[in-house]
């Protein structure tokens, strides 16, 4: 008996030790980390996070609130003809005197001619989009304040080909 109860004190006592070292083998571990990889801790509680995700958390919470309360409230409705190939920008300028400021021609010509799938479909109606939302050539002209409500605007070139743009209407605001 006495035996027996002297190896279940030793074996006690070398899981106690293990589990003491093991503890200190972990801190150290925790100790050689930079601080800014190490999770945080408040009093005796240890947060699984460390000080460069608390960082990275605040930062794309205050971008994402940012973005959503601030931004360009202007907003344009516009149609448009496309056209790529050389002689494009040639025959939009062409089209343009053909237009004069008659809207039905305009959208008449854009189911005729856009290679824009809108073109085709809804006589170039864009629907109605705010800055950033379309190539930056085409914001600029569009929502540019020399460019006029009702009047066709162009020729202008994009990655896309060369546009013919019809403004319906626009809010811009400061």
């Amino acid at each position: 008996m006495i035996p027996s109860a002297t190896c279940s004190l030793q074996c006690f006592f070398v899981c106690v030790i293990t589990a003491v070292f093991a503890d200190e083998r972990n801190i150290a571990r925790d100790q050689a980390k930079p601080f800014y990889l190490r999770d945080i801790q408040i009093g005796s509680t240890t947060l699984p996070i460390t000080p460069v995700t608390a960082i990275i958390m605040i930062l794309s919470l205050f971008m994402l609130l940012r973005g959503a309360t601030s931004g360009s409230k202007s907003t344009a409705t516009a149609s448009h003809i496309l056209l790529d190939g050389d002689d494009a920008e040639k025959r939009l300028t062409d089209m343009k005197k053909e237009i004069k400021q008659d809207y039905n021609k305009f959208k008449n010509l854009a189911k005729m001619h856009s290679k824009c799938p809108s073109g085709k479909s809804a006589g170039g109606k864009l629907g109605k989009f705010k800055p950033g939302m379309m190539v930056p050539p085409f914001d600029k002209a569009i929502f540019a304040k020399e460019s006029k409500v009702g009047e066709v605007i162009g020729p202008v070139q994009t990655n896309f080909g060369w546009h013919l743009i019809w403004i319906e209407e626009r809010e811009l605001v400061e």
